[in-house]
């Protein structure tokens, strides 16, 4: 009887630590590795979705608290126009961005999103099932301070902790990508889908080999951005936009998207027919007499700087990439003699342009202003040698 006993007594306790198990929290890595110098660095990531039902883009939204339904758009190279009300069928793969955080080593999503608990909800139905697996119910548990997961209540509102990471891959900044594995999919062929390397993927997400690749696995993939002028004085640096993508910023008035088969900088532009955020309407784009995005006559783009305070920075710079000269002509001649001559510009507006060796003194630029020029410097514009010279543009 004793044996009995002592063996009764023992399956108890065996039963008793088992059910201890469901309610203490184990312990879990959370997020990728995020090792930035700076603590608390914030950026700009993606993660993939899978619905597991049909729904809309809206829900998704929603379900991810996408604070832009915009760049929600822009992330899947969706139209600007594309509806709200669009059908998502089940098993499709939408990204998601979202805001990242990192701190101690790690990063996840910055407070959001955040899901608010229903009848019959557990957390185990909310990781797997309602967020496709992106998450653990320990994750949800551990950020959330709840120490007994059996226990939530209705109403209750979780912060999900997505994955993510802001950290520079080989020295360059990019944006990390939370791509859920697809079945029969190996590292090799992500590596070649998203232009990176196997070594890159294997050593952010420490694996020691490719074999270790698992389905439904959420892989760090860090994406290439076009540069931009964003200067590090304005509220949206940095702006990183993945090659096929876009993102609308500065209140919505500006839309940035990255094509390297175009160019590897990003192109920003006014938007048109969209409402404003925080501010009653657009700041101006203007610079000069053209406007963000656009070329001049004189090969100078007008480029995207940022935004501050209502105020839409811009930068200009020389976008001449195919200077051809042709052949010298008399041009007007001012009363001085700084030997000008005529030459031309491939898809230039202008009816006449002056070459002025050296800097021209305040009586020439008076001249050359009655006549209705204007100067710059040409050495970071022409592609062939022609030193200390002035291009003058007769604006006539």
């Amino acid at each position: 009887m004793a044996i009995r006993s002592s063996a009764g007594a023992f399956l108890l306790f065996l039963s008793f630590m088992a059910f201890l198990s469901t309610l203490i929290v184990p312990s879990t890595a959370l997020g990728f590795n995020c090792s930035s110098s700076n603590e608390n660095t914030t950026c700009n990531a993606l993660i993939d979705y899978v619905s597991p039902n049909t729904t809309t883009l809206a829900n998704i939204s929603s379900l991810f608290s996408v604070s832009n339904f915009y760049n929600l758009l822009g992330a899947n190279s969706y139209a600007l126009s594309t509806s709200s009300s669009t059908i998502i069928k089940a098993n499709s793969t939408i990204k998601i961005p979202f805001p990242c955080r990192c701190t101690n080593g790690t990063g996840i999503s910055n407070k959001i999103p955040v899901y608010t608990v229903v009848k019959n909800d557990g957390l185990d139905h909310i990781a797997r099932e309602v967020y496709s697996g992106l998450v653990t119910y320990q994750e949800i548990a551990i950020v959330n301070n709840i120490s007994n997961v059996n226990i939530i209540n209705i109403g209750q509102q979780l912060w999900i902790p997505l994955r993510c990471s802001c950290d520079k891959v080989d020295g360059d900044q990019v944006v990390h990508y939370g791509h859920v594995v697809v079945k029969g999919s190996s590292v090799e062929q992500i590596a070649q889908e998203y232009d990176t390397t196997e070594s890159t993927l294997l050593k952010l997400n420490g694996m020691s080999n490719a074999n270790e690749l698992q389905a439904s696995q959420v892989l760090d993939v860090p994406l290439k951005v076009c540069t931009s002028s964003v200067t590090k004085e304005a509220e949206d640096y940095p702006l990183l936009i993945p090659n096929g993508t876009y993102s609308l910023t500065a209140y919505n008035c500006i839309q940035c998207s990255c094509q390297f088969s175009t160019s590897r900088e990003v192109h920003c532009e006014p938007t048109s027919g969209i409402k404003p955020t925080n501010v009653s309407q657009c700041p101006s784009t203007k610079c000069g007499s053209t406007y963000i995005g656009n070329t001049t006559s004189d090969c100078s783009t007008c480029a995207y700087g940022g935004y501050s305070k209502e105020v839409i920075f811009h930068v200009n710079s020389p976008n001449c990439s195919a200077v051809t000269p042709s052949a010298v002509t008399p041009a007007v001649t001012p009363s001085v003699n700084y030997a000008p001559a005529r030459i031309g510009f491939e898809g230039s507006s202008f009816e006449g342009l002056l070459f002025l060796r050296s800097q021209p003194t305040e009586a020439v630029r008076r001249d050359i202003l009655d006549i209705g020029c204007e100067c710059e410097d040409i050495s970071s514009v022409l592609q062939w040698h022609l030193p200390n010279f002035q291009l003058c543009s007769l604006l006539v």
